[in-house]
């Protein structure tokens, strides 16, 4: 399949007129980042309120560092993978898993708890508790009756309100973006993104991904400055879609300003 995925992308970047070199350097290129990691301390433990088994039949299972708290993240499905990921690269400054755990009375009466598998607070202070779940699992009346019962009580005071994720948010292409995101802010070079800055005002329409990297020697410096201009807002698909070389892309900064806001 990857490599079907590959053949298919070569061909639409020649039809794009695009033509990258796929040859390997005489010599080792290394990334640059202004801001050296030094990973002098091992990440700290996850803080979820319970943590999903080793092993399923049914669902992947994984963990990875989270950028925003130092603490390793747990995750009990892909689809927790992937909103992990994206919602690490969204207006969000504390995000952890498998909690809150609250209690509730459903609808027959019964108390029963419920634990969230994501918890984000955002730069505006407000605190989400979020529940993931693929579309066709969700039973629409049992869920959201669920999730406004839990809201109503008050989430334990551990929340200001609920939220839900299915595919449709945590898709592949989204997850796929966001990873090049969170890699492109640890290897974030300061003057490679001025000078990208500086070509994006010259650009008028819309432009392939691929273009922008014509004529460079070493394209690595430059592709990382461009997901670090995606992840600001300078820079972005026409179509919701996976970013690769042949996306067609919109500049959205004005040419004008110095520097964007």
């Amino acid at each position: 399949m990857r490599r079907e995925h590959l053949v298919k992308q070569h061909l639409l970047e020649k039809r794009c007129g695009l033509e990258p070199d796929y040859r390997i350097p005489d010599t080792v290129t290394y990334l640059r980042p202004t801001i050296n990691e030094t990973y002098e301390r091992p990440p700290l433990p996850t803080q979820a309120a319970r943590i999903p088994s080793d092993k399923s039949p049914f669902n992947t299972r994984g963990s990875r560092y989270n950028p925003l708290s130092g603490r390793m993240i747990v995750a009990e499905s892909a689809l927790e993978i992937k909103a992990g990921k994206i919602l690490a690269t969204k207006d969000v400054v504390e995000l952890r898993e498998q909690w809150p755990r609250v209690a509730y009375v459903d609808r027959h009466g019964v108390k029963c708890s419920h634990t969230f598998d994501l918890w984000a607070r955002k730069s505006s202070g407000k605190r989400v508790a979020i529940a993931i779940k693929p579309l066709e699992k969700i039973d629409q009346e049992e869920f959201f009756d669920k999730l406004l019962r839990i809201k109503d009580a008050g989430i334990d005071g551990h929340a200001d309100d609920v939220s839900f994720i299915t595919e449709f948010y945590a898709s592949e292409y989204a997850a796929a973006n966001a990873e090049e995101i969170l890699f492109a802010r640890r290897t974030r070079n300061e003057n490679d993104v001025e000078e990208t800055k500086a070509l994006l005002r010259e650009v008028k329409g819309k432009i392939l991904f691929g273009e922008l990297l014509k004529g460079l020697e070493i394209q690595a410096y430059r592709r990382v400055a461009l997901w670090c201009l995606v992840d600001e807002g300078w820079l972005r698909p026409v179509r919701p879609s996976l970013i690769e070389d042949h996306t067609l892309m919109e500049v959205l900064v004005p040419s004008e300003a110095p520097s964007w806001p």
